[in-house]
């Protein structure tokens, strides 16, 4: 199971004892942040192809089966992402 960036670095300052903070949180921070940048990467790629996927699908429905799609509640990619990937 993935991480946020953020729960990484709570996690790292939780686990931190007598260090030269300021130079270690420094350090931290951008570790977290090239975290998130390939978080969003991998939510870019993720979504990307779950939306050629999803259109795909609905090129193929006929009429009927696309107007009961459209009246059910549907996650959107990114919430899908998030659930499968940070959701424990």
């Amino acid at each position: 199971m993935k991480q946020t960036a953020v729960e990484w670095l709570v996690e790292k300052m939780e686990n931190l004892y007598y260090v030269n903070f300021e130079k270690s949180f420094l350090e931290e921070i951008e570790q977290a942040k090239e975290m998130e940048k390939q978080q969003i990467i991998d939510a870019g790629n993720s979504c990307a192809i779950k939306q050629h996927l999803h259109n795909d699908m609905i090129d193929k429905m006929s009429n009927a089966e696309a107007m009961v799609f459209t009246q059910t509640d549907n996650l959107t990619f990114g919430e899908q992402y998030y659930n499968e990937t940070f959701n424990k």
